[in-house]
């Protein structure tokens, strides 16, 4: 069968020369497929729980002899642009025809169109503009701009509390929906779209859902079929983000034989550096992909148009988010800090993202044992001069993985962003060096654990394995710290010497000795872990001319806030630029273009 056996993913920029977008074509290792398949993302959080899994039903895809393109609309991702420019509705539904006609004029003789939440939406508005679409998935769809929207506040409440009050702006966790784009929203709806769909359609909803009337009057006298969309709930959790496999399986199966014609040969397209945007002086940022390392890890390089002599900046992710990081903080990260000047390299960890995996290595998990040695192979191919002159920036679990590098490596400084040193790790513990993680000390858990099973009996499973994980990893001061505040700090620095291992505190100590210039940007429930029984300690170390404390009163550890996330950006700005301000001196770039 065409296109039976491996495959090949290759990323490209498309659509219009001065918005380009960004993609990833997928097709069979000889370039014969039999038909092509656009994937559709949704927006937001959402869009960056699905990544993984929309890579892993391309390469399935792919491997049945089909082409599939999966895309960033305009504004999101790693396509040019802002979520709160002009027009959004308009961008995002042109991004989705712009990928449809890319992969049509590649000349395949079938099309299908797959979309998740919002992205059933966008994907059935491309299949009825462009006609002739041969098969279409709606992948638990939203069926109207304001459904989506309504249910993307809910969530919000859930995450960040109410709306504050932004007028018709609605804010949801990792996008911010402008008032103009919340009213374009009100007209797009699947039930009054008029033109036809598919030639096949499949549904998909999630167990225990009935079948939206809405939609079923939609596809009444069409070829439907309708299946459970398994596992939702568990892909669609921020934290987990777990790939459905048997979901994906099926529907696989179904546009194998939905999307068929006559074979053809498509060729890889050619991957280049492109002009992203624009500084005020009208000077291009430009970026490229490039392949690091001997294992080829994936990332982007955002530069101006020489590449002055600074460090080069690393931003390392946080769990098994990709590249773009949370909200896509690294995208407007990297493009700021280009228009400074800097050289900026976002990147996906092994198994995460667009990067391969170790053979062995579980695939899409936070906090890997393996994320030590693949920021190794990032700084060891963007800096191979000099491994050293790197300034490297993490968020959250990524902010303790830069902090293990730094204790070994000693880069020339780190910008620790709401730092999470206590975790349950992957691996067995003891079996990977932990050179930064916080622990409760084995002695003081012998003595706790059998106590504090038999107190949890009155409470469920759950909020007992909750109990018995923090005292494992040390995150139990701080719970106590705030149920019963007067407890004065001589206990809680007791507590750090004797009961602790390897605190937070102790980490950025040990950094800042080595002479390593050191930023800590928190907000106060963040700086808490760092500092309690430890106030001392910081104050020592701001002494320091190698050590920075920003702490922003408004910041939560998700920085689910635009606004949170634009503060940071502004702090790590400023601080980059005083510590080194880059110089007139250039040096060419040092890596060559992603292949895979």
């Amino acid at each position: 069968m065409p296109g039976s056996g491996r495959v090949t993913a290759t990323p490209l920029w498309f659509g219009p020369s001065d918005r380009p977008l960004f993609g990833w074509l997928h097709l069979p290792e000889d370039g014969e497929v039999r038909g092509g398949v656009v994937l559709c993302q949704p927006l937001g959080i959402e869009a960056i729980c699905v990544y993984f899994s929309y890579r892993l039903l391309a390469e399935r895809l792919a491997g049945l002899g089909l082409a599939v393109l999966r895309f960033d609309y305009d504004g999101t991702g790693d396509s040019s642009g802002k979520e709160t420019d002009p027009d959004r509705l308009e961008a995002w539904l042109d991004s989705a025809a712009a990928a449809t006609d890319l992969l049509a004029c590649t000349g395949v003789g079938a099309i299908g169109l797959v979309g998740i939440r919002i992205g059933g939406l966008f994907a059935a508005h491309e299949a009825v503009r462009r006609g002739g679409v041969d098969a279409l998935v709606l992948w638990d769809p939203n069926l109207s701009g304001k459904g989506f929207l309504r249910e993307q506040k809910f969530l919000r409440t859930l995450g960040l509390g109410a709306d504050e009050g932004n007028g018709a702006a609605v804010e949801v966790p990792g996008i911010r929906f402008e008032a103009d784009t919340v009213k374009e929203f009100a007209d797009l709806e699947l039930a009054t779209m008029e033109g036809p769909l598919a030639d096949r359609t499949l549904v998909l909803v999630p167990p225990g859902r009935s079948r939206p009337r809405a939609l079923q009057r939609r596809l009444e006298g069409l070829e439907v079929e309708w299946q459970e969309a398994t596992g939702q709930d568990l892909l669609l959790d921020s934290h987990l983000q777990e790939p459905p496999v048997d979901a994906i399986g099926r529907i696989a199966d179904w546009l194998a034989g939905a999307v068929y014609a006559e074979p053809t040969t498509v060729a890889r397209p050619i991957d280049s550096a492109v002009a992203v945007e624009r500084t005020s002086l009208g000077r291009p940022v430009v970026e490229r992909s490039v392949s690091l390392g001997p294992l080829g890890l994936f990332g982007i390089v955002t530069e101006g148009e020489v590449a002055p002599a600074t460090p080069t900046i690393v931003l390392v992710n946080e769990g098994n988010t990709h590249h773009i990081g949370q909200s896509r903080i690294w995208v407007d990260l990297a493009r700021r800090l280009a228009t400074e000047g800097f050289r900026v390299l976002r990147f996906d960890l092994s198994g995460n993202g667009d990067s391969g995996t170790r053979p062995g290595q579980p695939a899409h998990v936070a906090r890997a044992p393996e994320a030590t040695d693949d920021v190794n192979q990032a700084i060891g191919a963007i800096s191979a001069d000099d491994p050293g002159d790197v300034v490297l920036i993490g968020f959250c679990s990524g902010a303790y993985q830069i902090a293990e590098q730094a204790i070994d490596l000693r880069p020339r400084g780190v910008c620790v962003i709401n730092p999470s040193f206590s975790f349950v790790p992957p691996e067995a513990v003891g079996t990977h060096p932990r050179p930064a993680r916080q622990a409760t000390k084995p002695w003081f858990v012998h003595l706790v654990r059998t106590p504090l099973k038999l107190a949890a009996r009155r409470v469920g499973p759950e909020e007992r394995d909750r109990w018995l994980n923090a005292l494992d990893i040390g995150t139990w001061p701080v719970a106590f710290s705030i149920r019963w505040p007067s407890v004065p700090s001589p206990v809680w620095r007791l507590v750090n010497r004797f009961v602790l291992d390897n605190t937070g505190v102790a980490t950025l100590e040990h950094i800042v000795d080595d002479g390593v210039d050191t930023l800590l940007v928190c907000g106060p429930g963040d700086l808490l872990p760092v500092s309690l029984g430890a106030e001392h300690r910081v104050h020592r170390l701001e002494a320091s001319e190698h050590f920075r404390l920003v702490v922003l009163d408004e910041l939560d550890h998700s920085s689910w806030k635009l606004s949170q996330r634009n503060q940071m950006i502004e702090v790590v700005n400023g601080y980059l630029l005083d510590r080194y301000r880059p110089a007139p001196t250039a040096r060419p770039s040092d890596l060559t273009n992603h292949r895979s």
